[in-house]
């Protein structure tokens, strides 16, 4: 009994302490200890009777966060917090809620707490913030003001800024709250920079720079201000009015990490070399940031300091954190240094994620380079085969390796293969009608291309798709004029849609649109394919130096490109002309 009787006076204490402490919410609500006898001139703890069923609850709650059994505790700490409605026991339960992240238990507590105690700034504090994250702002608003009213410190911003991902009417709403506040609260700064976040967020530039103004005026040591103000002027381009007040205002704060932070940021604009001081300081003071280490190493992949970006991304792969961005930096790194075993063993560290299916596809492109198509092949099957969430993504990238290679046959009964797996799916009936027109197989082609039409009739490839190859074949040229059109309607001034629609009316007989079509086209997308068309159109309306022009301007930058040499060799053979059956770049041209 004396025992018992012990431990109920320090359960005594420990919550009449819960009423006037604050407790740290990054650190598990347990009191490890010992209490101290109380001196005779010190004011003896506030204390409430409790009944003995309470002090039953209280006391098992209270062995239960010992033993760090902190469910059973928070079970127990809610009920006598309905129970005894005592601001202690309450406080404690919003705490322990917290910490275990039982957002609803925390924001029940919290509501309770703030009814008990309507004076503490702690209490209505927790509970805006708890109802902001419940997505409740408009009610979070009115307990932040009474922190306001209490002389503690705010957060509306934080509020505001939960409400941005909420429905319009919701964020309509919040708006109005703010005014309102406004409207009671002229002289407080951060409620202006709370009206200026929902500003920028329904892209009102000018409107939310006044307004964040205002609140720096009335309060110029609200940094976060300041960052906002430098992000407008950057989002209405005024860069280097950003740059000069984020300059100045972080030399008054050389300390502040945020705002070194966004002066370095902002420096990557303007000073790579400076920008990479700034990253490095910040790095002395942290230096396994993962995210200061990639920042570091991405700016001197850009600078070209290949050595010490690879540092930076090793050092980033030791936090273990962001391990698939940085190998792939570093395979595009050893790419660019020609190293590509290194590049490929980079790759094929990358595991599951974001990058998984670009490094698969780097991978089979570099054996590729090799010479060996065999191991590319290889490395996509058994990816394949081993992720068949997947496959589809690899039957593609394994059919663009088969064409690229020339292997239409083998392609065409991989795609096959793939369709009776994934019918009807729209990618790999747009590859197998390539292969099939590389096949001379016009008749799958048409049918592969209508059936994604049939699937999604504004689907613009395909439209574009379908009228190019009936045109160039000559056959059925209305209705291919009708299918180009639909797709130039759905994509207008497309440079692709342009050529083809300059194509057909050149079949049409109708040279003259044909040429404007194309010439529009080329000044687009200078592809050898739009030179080939300008120039054949050219030469039958006898412009045959414009014509050759067009085709040596396609050489320079793509030399011995087929498509243009064939057309050339083509036209030339057919005027009788003997003197020249291909175009030359010019002498002194690049190779």
């Amino acid at each position: 009994m004396k025992n018992y009787l012990w431990l109920i006076a320090l359960l005594t204490l420990q919550l009449g302490a819960c009423t006037v402490a604050n407790h740290p919410t990054d650190r598990a609500p347990s009191d490890n200890a010992q209490p101290k006898q109380a001196e005779a001139e010190k004011p003896a703890i506030p204390s409430r009777p409790f009944s003995a069923d309470s002090f039953h609850d209280l006391l098992v709650a209270e062995f239960a966060v010992r033993r760090n059994q902190f469910d059973v505790a928070l079970g127990h700490y809610v009920h006598q917090a309905h129970q005894t409605r005592d601001p202690g026991v309450t406080a404690r339960a919003t705490r322990l809620a917290q910490y275990i992240k039982a957002q609803n238990a925390a924001l029940d507590m919290a509501q309770l707490w703030a009814e008990l105690e309507p004076d503490s700034a702690e209490a209505q504090y927790t509970t805006a913030t708890l109802l902001a994250q419940n997505k409740q702002p408009l009610q979070a608003l009115e307990h932040m003001e009474r922190v306001l009213n209490a002389g503690g410190a705010t957060n509306f911003t934080a509020i505001v800024a939960s409400s941005l991902n909420m429905p319009k009417l919701s964020q309509q709403l919040v708006a109005s709250a703010i005014d309102g506040l406004i409207s009671r609260h002229p002289q407080y700064g951060q409620l202006y920079v709370s009206r200026a976040i929902m500003e920028q967020s329904h892209n009102k530039p000018s409107q939310a720079l006044a307004s964040v103004r205002k609140g720096i005026a009335l309060d110029n040591t609200d940094l976060q201000a300041v960052i906002i103000e430098t992000r407008l002027l950057q989002q209405m381009g005024r860069d280097d009015e950003a740059f000069v007040r984020l300059e100045a205002i972080q030399q008054q704060y050389p300390d502040n990490r945020r705002l070194r932070l966004q002066y370095a940021r902002l420096l990557l604009k303007k000073d790579l070399n400076k920008a990479r001081e700034q990253f490095e300081y910040l790095l002395a003071s942290t230096p396994n940031e993962a995210d200061l280490l990639m920042s570091l190493a991405l700016i001197n992949t850009e600078l070209n300091d290949y050595p010490q970006a690879k540092q930076y991304f090793k050092r980033a792969l030791a936090t273990n954190t962001r391990n698939n961005e940085a190998l792939y930096y570093l395979a595009q790194i050893a790419e660019r240094e020609d190293l590509l075993d290194e590049a490929i063993a980079r790759y094929q560290a990358i595991s599951l994620g974001d990058d998984y299916i670009a490094a698969s596809n780097r991978m089979a492109e570099l054996y590729s380079q090799q010479g060996d198509d065999d191991a590319a092949l290889a490395m996509l099957q058994q990816r394949r085969q081993q992720h068949p969430e997947l496959a589809l993504r690899f039957y593609l990238l394994e059919a663009e390796l088969l064409f690229n290679s020339q292997h239409y046959e083998q392609c065409h009964a991989l795609l096959t293969e793939a369709l009776n797996l994934h019918p009807e799916q729209g990618n790999l009936l747009y590859m197998r009608s390539l292969v099939s027109e590389r096949r001379n197989d016009f008749a799958l082609m048409e049918q592969d291309l209508r059936s994604i039409i049939t699937q999604d009739p504004q689907n613009v490839t395909a439209l574009n798709a379908l009228g190019y190859v009936l045109a160039n074949r000559g056959v059925r040229l209305e209705e291919a004029f009708e299918l180009i059109n639909q797709a130039l309607s759905l994509k207008p001034n497309d440079p692709a849609i342009l050529d083809s629609l300059g194509w057909v009316e050149f079949k049409r007989g109708n040279y003259a649109r044909a040429v404007t079509l194309l010439e529009k086209a080329y000044a687009a997308f200078p592809d050898p394919e739009v030179a080939s068309h300008l120039g054949e159109v050219l030469w039958t309306l006898n412009k045959q130096e414009q014509a050759q022009q067009i085709w040596q301007q396609g050489l320079e930058k793509n030399p011995g490109n087929p498509i243009i040499e064939s057309t050339m060799q083509r036209l030339l053979n057919n005027s009788g002309n003997s003197e020249l059956t291909t175009a030359a770049p010019p002498a002194n041209s690049s190779p």
